[in-house]
C-alpha cells in the first residue's frame, strides 16, 4: 500500500493500574521490549479505526516512566508517591493527505486522546508488567499553520518590543526621580532633614495621610543620640513639665515647600526691597544687638545654604496635631491682635514655650525650624514698660513693611506671665519671642509629649478660645484652652493654634 503522508506523534498513556508497577526509586523509566510492540501498535490502530483502518504505526521508541512527587502527611512528614505513564514515540503513516489544521489531523487528535481503557501486557527492562492504559497525551500531532505562525511570530515580537520599551520608560522613570532625589537632597542638607534613616524608624501616631510620625525609644541605639540632641535643645525644664515622649513628624510636602521658600528667600538676600533700614529707627544700636543675638540662634543651625534657619518651640495643643502638621500654621487674627504682630508665636526656648501649654495631658511642645530672611529687631521703644498690650506698636498688625518677621528679647517676672523687652537692653532679656507671618516659612520637625505639671505659682488660669477653624478647614469647631499673661493686662492668646 502506497502511503500519501506521515505524521510523528508522541504520546504519553496514563496507567489506570499504577499498582501493578513497582520499578525502584531511583529508576526514572523502563524500556518496554520490542516483542511488545504489536500490542501497542494495535491499541494505536484501534483508536483510530473510526478515522481510517488502513493507518500504520511504527515505533520508535516505548517506555514506562516514572515520576515521584514529595507529599506532606498531616503537615508532620514527608511522603514520596510514585506516579507512572506509557511514553511511546512513533510515525503515522497515512494513506490519505492530512494537512496541519484540517480537519483530519483533529480527527486522528480527538481519538488517540479517547484512547478507551485497554489492557496490555509489556515485557520491560525490570520484567513483564499487566497494565491498564487510556486517554493519551498528543504532542507533534498538529504544528500551527504556517501562516498563523508568521502572524504569531510578528504579533509576538510586537509584544515583546513593547513589553521592553514599557520596562524601560518604567525603569527609566524610576531612575531618574532617583536621581532627582539624590540631587535634591544633596542640594538641601541641613538639620531640617529627616534625622534619623527612616529604615530605624516604625510609625507611631496617625495625623492624618500626608503626616508621618516616629516615636524615639531611648534604649534603641540609632535613636538614643538624637533623643539627646532634643534634650539637649530644649535647655532646663523649670516650668514643671516632664518629658513623657518624643516623636519625629514628616510632612513630605511640607519638607517640598520650605525648600522652595529657601531658594525665594535666598534670591531676596540681595534684592533692596528686603533690605533692612535699621538705621532710620530709634534706637539704632539697641536693635542691632537684638539682631546679633537672632543671629547666633541661626548659627545654631547645621545646613549647606546661605539663608538664615532657626530652631524654635511652639507650646501648643496635642489635640490639634492633626491640623498643625497636614495643613500648617495660620495667624491668629481671629482669635486676639498679637501684642508684637498678628502672627504665629515662637520661641527658642522650650521651657518659656511650655508656659503656654495647656496645663494638662494636652501639652506638648513642637520643634519647628523657621526660615528668617529680614527679621525686625523689636526693643523696649516698641513696647513701653508702662504701655497696654493695644498701645503697642505692632499690636494686631501684619509683618511691618517688606520685613518678614518680627524677633523680640523678652523678660519679666514670672508670676506676671507679663514678659515684653526689658528697659535695660537685650543683655537682660531671659527669654525671645518670633513672631512669623507666613506659614511655608515653617518646618515642624519635632514633637515633645508633655506630663501634667505641678500647678504653677501663680497658675495660668485657662480661658476658653474658639478658633474658626471651620471657616478655614472645614472641620468641626474646637474648643481649646489658653492662658493669660496678667489680670492687669489685656489678654494675649497668640500662642494658641489656628489651624
Amino acid at each position: 500500500m502506497t502511503f500519501q503522508q506521515e505524521l510523528p506523534v508522541q504520546l504519553s498513556y496514563t496507567i489506570a493500574t499504577p499498582g501493578s508497577i513497582n520499578l525502584p526509586s531511583n529508576v526514572t523509566s523502563s524500556v518496554i521490549s520490542n516483542e511488545s510492540y504489536p500490542q501497542i501498535v494495535e491499541m494505536i490502530r484501534n483508536s483510530l479505526s473510526n478515522v481510517s483502518d488502513q493507518i500504520n504505526v511504527i515505533i520508535y521508541e516505548a517506555k514506562i516512566v516514572q515520576s515521584i512527587e514529595q507529599v506532606k502527611w498531616k503537615k508532620l512528614s514527608t511522603r514520596s508517591s510514585s506516579n507512572y505513564s506509557l511514553y511511546v514515540n512513533a510515525t503515522l503513516q497515512l494513506p490519505l493527505e492530512c494537512h496541519s489544521g484540517s480537519k483530519c489531523t483533529d480527527e486522528i487528535q480527538t481519538a488517540l486522546e479517547e484512547t478507551p481503557l485497554t489492557n496490555l501486557t509489556l515485557i520491560t527492562a525490570n520484567g513483564t508488567v499487566q497494565i491498564q492504559v487510556e486517554k493519551a497525551t498528543v504532542q507533534g500531532l498538529k504544528p500551527l499553520n504556517p501562516q498563523a505562525n508568521h502572524i504569531g511570530l510578528i504579533v509576538g515580537i510586537v509584544l515583546a518590543v513593547l513589553s521592553i520599551l514599557v520596562l524601560a520608560a518604567v525603569a527609566s522613570y524610576f531612575i531618574i526621580q532617583k536621581r532627582k532625589t539624590l540631587k535634591l537632597n544633596k542640594k538641601f542638607q541641613g538639620d531640617y532633614n529627616l534625622p534619623i534613616n527612616q529604615k530605624y524608624l516604625k510609625k507611631k501616631h496617625n495625623y492624618g495621610g500626608k503626616v508621618s510620625s516616629y516615636e524615639l525609644d531611648e534604649n534603641n541605639p540609632f535613636h538614643w543620640p538624637f533623643v539627646r540632641f532634643v534634650k539637649n535643645w530644649m535647655g532646663p525644664r523649670k516650668s514643671g513639665f516632664e518629658i513623657e515622649t518624643i516623636e519625629i513628624v514628616e510632612n513630605r510636602d511640607k519638607l517640598n515647600n520650605f525648600r522652595q521658600q529657601i531658594d525665594i528667600a535666598e534670591s531676596r538676600q540681595t534684592q533692596s526691597a528686603f533690605q533692612p533700614a535699621i538705621h532710620e529707627e530709634s534706637n539704632a544700636n539697641e536693635r542691632q544687638k537684638v539682631l546679633k543675638r537672632l543671629d547666633g540662634l541661626c548659627k545654631q543651625v547645621t545646613h549647606n545654604r546661605k539663608a538664615n534657619i532657626v530652631r524654635v518651640w511652639h507650646g501648643c495643643n496635642k489635640q490639634l496635631l492633626p491640623y498643625l502638621l497636614s495643613e500648617g500654621f495660620a495667624a491668629l487674627g481671629q482669635t486676639d491682635g498679637g501684642w508684637f504682630g498678628k502672627g504665629i508665636y515662637f520661641s527658642s526656648s522650650a521651657e518659656y514655650a511650655s508656659r503656654y501649654c495647656p496645663p494638662n495631658e494636652n501639652a506638648c511642645l513642637l520643634m519647628c525650624y523657621v526660615l528668617v530672611l529680614n527679621p525686625f529687631p523689636v526693643i523696649h521703644d516698641d513696647a513701653p514698660k508702662n504701655a497696654k498690650p493695644r498701645d503697642f506698636r505692632f499690636y494686631g498688625s501684619g509683618n511691618y513693611g517688606t520685613y518678614q518677621c518680627h524677633y523680640i528679647p523678652v523678660s519679666g517676672k514670672k508670676s506676671s506671665m507679663n514678659f515684653r523687652p526689658p528697659l535695660d537692653g537685650t543683655d537682660h532679656a531671659n527669654y525671645d519671642e518670633l513672631v512669623v507671618f507666613e506659614s511655608a516659612n515653617i518646618l515642624p520637625q519635632i514633637v515633645v509629649h508633655l506630663k501634667p505639671p505641678e500647678p504653677l505659682s501663680p497658675p495660668i488660669q485657662p480661658e476658653p478660645a474658639f478658633v474658626d477653624v471651620e471657616g478655614q478647614y472645614g472641620i468641626s469647631m474646637i474648643n481649646l484652652s489658653v492662658g493669660e499673661r496678667n489680670d492687669d493686662y489685656d489678654s494675649d492668646r497668640r500662642w494658641q493654634d489656628d489651624p
